[in-house]
């Protein structure tokens, strides 16, 4: 390669690992609903059906219910955005949507606290 070729190959791989970076970066955008960040690291279940069945939390349920896909663990201090209208009159269950991903995913509301 020449100079210039390497030169053009570092500024190309440099823009789009910067984009990567901004983009792993962006803040969470709730628009109208409230910002809340978990607390804790917690399985998230991705139905309400499926959430019910994670209480009271074993861990052999938890994990076979994560390698099927239909329980995500969310670490601590993930901002999320609460889903204000769920369709489910529980208090203690809180649907939320995570900064990346297209799914909502219920979370025990003891594992929720408003964002700073």
């Amino acid at each position: 390669m020449t100079h210039s070729r390497v030169t053009a190959f570092a500024l190309t791989f440099g823009c789009l690992f910067g984009s990567a970076t901004a983009l792993a970066a962006e803040p969470v955008h709730c628009g109208s609903a409230d910002t809340l960040k978990i607390r804790g690291d917690v399985p998230a279940a991705i139905s309400f059906d499926v959430y019910r069945q994670l209480l009271p939390l074993k861990a052999q349920r938890v994990a076979l219910l994560q390698a099927a896909g239909e329980v995500k663990r969310l670490p601590d201090g993930l901002a999320v955005c609460e889903v204000a209208n769920d369709g489910v009159d529980d208090p203690s269950a809180v649907l939320v949507h995570v900064p990346q991903g297209k799914n909502a995913w219920w979370v025990s509301a003891t594992n929720v606290q408003a964002a700073d």
